[in-house]
């Protein structure tokens, strides 16, 4: 009977220092929980990746516009010439004057447009933007699976980050990383205003000049 009421007086003890030692022991592999430099390098990997994808679709959508607006551009300038070509008799001195500046604006844009086309080469710029951050997006896939707790694990998947980043031979630019932040509506909605202007900008200006100028100087 005393060594039954030892146990019982005693089995309190040995439960609150089996709990204890339980709280003590680390996560699991592969858990959530990190220590904090292991979680700054999972943010870092998600705010460069997230910028890259940006990259690469901002990239992919100025090549498509650039070429659109290369073609209309070289059409305003061949058809302006038909134009006056054809019409040249029945055309006053001042029609012939306005459609000649026009011509001559609609050339100056296709010479522009194509330079900024050979000179930034958005294909293949976007190629190695989204080439990038999928292999971030494997790193990153492999660090959440990875002993966190492990140095030479962490250490190593911050070397291969270190080397893809050095790997890619072109940044992204500031609003790629910018239109990844969250903030307040206006700050996105100003974000976003200046990711289109610098998408669409110039080849609207381009595409709307020469029309305007026949319809504000005839």
């Amino acid at each position: 009977m005393a060594d039954l009421s030892t146990q019982v007086r005693t089995s309190p003890r040995i439960l609150a220092l089996e709990d204890a030692t339980r709280r003590r022991r680390p996560p699991p592999m592969g858990g959530t929980a990190g220590p904090p430099s292991v979680d700054q390098l999972v943010r870092t990997m998600h705010t460069l990746k997230a910028a890259r994808f940006n990259a690469a679709e901002r990239l992919e959508r100025k090549q498509l516009v650039s070429v659109v607006a290369l073609s209309v551009v070289s059409l305003y300038f061949v058809g302006l010439s038909v134009w006056q070509a054809v019409y040249a008799a029945s055309l006053s001195d001042a029609a012939n004057r306005l459609i000649t500046l026009v011509s001559i604006m609609s050339s100056i844009c296709t010479m522009v447009l194509a330079l900024i086309e050979s000179m930034n080469d958005y294909k293949i710029k976007a190629h190695h933007m989204h080439a990038c951050a999928l292999e971030v997006n494997d790193l990153l896939q492999e660090l959440r699976l990875a002993d966190a707790r492990d140095p030479d694990v962490v250490q190593d998947i911050r070397r291969r980050y270190n080397d893809i980043v050095r790997g890619c031979p072109f940044n992204h630019a500031r609003i790629d990383y910018l239109m990844t932040r969250r903030g307040q509506w206006e700050e996105r909605l100003a974000v976003r205003l200046r990711h289109a202007a610098g998408v669409y900008g110039l080849y609207a200006l381009c595409l709307a000049g020469p029309p305007l100028a026949l319809l504000l100087l005839r």
